[in-house]
């Protein structure tokens, strides 16, 4: 019998104590995650809005920053607030970040939705200005928002399997819902990946090609899946062409279920052992030097 969520992350901290805060974090989470209303981000997607499919097929993202900004978040900037309630909850430097951004939000009289809506919206340099208000860095920042957002997408991700069923197949080396970049891939039978958005948490299929699934570099010598352990499924492909990285989980059964968020904190060496050999995650730009993969993508300007 599969385990629920909720035991396999009991499982994972009593079998790795070094990860146990990490992991009991993530428990906090979803619990909040349980007892919340998902937003309607489904107003974003309009897909009698035939330029919405054009841009689809063409392998760009059903959203993209202006979508975000007709989003309201009202549930969301609820669930934000009890995060950082969290944050606070566990002392030391959660709790010192956790104060800033609800210090920020309180002196500058902006709300919890305001927050998520504008810096979604909005170029990296907005991001980069609050963050240096907030004191706080911007890749928390994010990853605040990513975890807020979650259920809201899982809803939206059901409702868009059901309309559009499996043409949300494809073979680019974004997500095609939100535009993020994948952050895990599942290898699985006859050559093919299941790839994982790092912000939306979407799910796709793809038939990727020898090479580097972002630059398309198709040279044995220079890419590689490095740092596999012989008793561990999880490793990641590194490519010297645009020195990017992602986590591959080696999980050749197609009926076992993959876990990102715990398969993501399993995967916290791998992610160091990267960086440290001067990889960065697939899709972030190569001048940022922080782990700060943007959702999105920018609108053409005409």
């Amino acid at each position: 019998m599969a385990l629920t969520r909720e035991q396999q992350l009991a499982a994972h901290i009593r079998a790795r104590p070094h990860l146990r805060e990490i992991f009991q974090f993530q428990q906090k989470i979803e619990e909040i995650w349980h007892a919340s209303t998902p937003d309607d981000f489904l107003p974003a997607v309009d897909l009698r809005d035939q330029t919405v499919r054009e841009r689809h097929r063409a392998g760009r993202a059903l959203l993209d920053r202006e979508s975000f900004s007709r989003l309201e978040f009202s549930s969301s900037g609820t669930q934000f607030r009890k995060i950082l309630t969290v944050m606070r909850q566990g002392g030391g430097e959660k709790e010192v970040l956790a104060q800033r951004i609800s210090s920020y939000l309180r002196v500058s009289g902006r709300s919890e939705p305001w927050l998520i809506r504008t810096i979604l919206s909005r170029d990296d340099a907005y991001l980069d200005q609050v963050s240096r208000e907030m004191e706080v860095p911007g890749p928390l920042v994010m990853h605040l928002i990513k975890l807020t957002l979650r259920i809201s997408f899982e809803r939206l991700h059901e409702t868009l399997r059901t309309l559009l069923g499996g043409s949300l197949d494809w073979d680019f080396p974004l997500c095609p819902v939100c535009g993020g970049s994948p952050a895990l891939g599942q290898a699985l039978s006859e050559g093919r990946r299941r790839y994982f958005c790092f912000f939306c948490s979407f799910s796709w299929m793809s038939r990727p090609s020898d090479g580097c699934p972002a630059c398309g570099l198709d040279d044995p010598d220079r890419v590689n899946l490095m740092y596999k352990h012989p008793e561990e499924n999880q490793g990641f492909l590194a490519c010297e062409g645009c020195q990017s990285y992602i986590k591959i989980v080696d999980q050749r059964s197609e009926n076992e279920v993959l876990n990102p968020d715990i398969q993501e904190i399993l995967g916290i060496h791998l992610d160091m052992a990267a960086q440290e050999m001067g990889f960065r995650p697939m899709g972030q730009p190569p001048e940022r030097f922080e782990t700060i993969i943007r959702p999105g993508y920018d609108t053409p300007r005409p």
